[in-house]
């Protein structure tokens, strides 16, 4: 019996809106604990939580794509859409990954990698 958890099945659609929910509900509140978690962990480039960042974009840019019907599209209409941007939070999880795995994490995004390394299991 493996003794680790596979992250990509462990990070459920319902698990990631709960984290960003969590990120969204300290963020009025004021736990800036919840953030610095996240913070440290993105300066450390940690492999868990750089995973959980793009399993995270991944799943809100599908979610964003069932919604909105993108996928449902005919190739006439893929080829006029083929330039439109995605949704605010997929473009915020997808940019806060890509920053934080080149090394340079910016800190308008803390409180998304507060998300991630709350999925990662850090912090309260």
């Amino acid at each position: 019996m493996p003794n680790h958890v596979e992250i990509e099945g462990f990070l459920s659609p319902a698990r990631i809106e709960y984290a960003y929910s969590l990120a969204c509900r300290a963020q009025v509140a004021r736990r800036q604990s919840f953030a610095d978690t996240g913070w440290r962990a993105a300066l450390a480039r940690d492999p868990k939580l750089l995973k959980a960042l793009e399993r995270g974009a991944e799943v809100i840019e599908r979610m964003s794509e069932e919604q909105f019907g993108r996928t449902m599209r005919t190739a006439a209409e893929e080829e006029q859409h083929k330039y439109q941007q995605g949704t605010t939070e997929g473009q915020l999880w997808r940019n806060a990954y890509t920053t934080c795995d080149n090394g340079t994490p910016e800190r308008s995004y803390e409180w998304i990698y507060g998300s991630a390394a709350w999925l990662c299991g850090y912090g309260s």
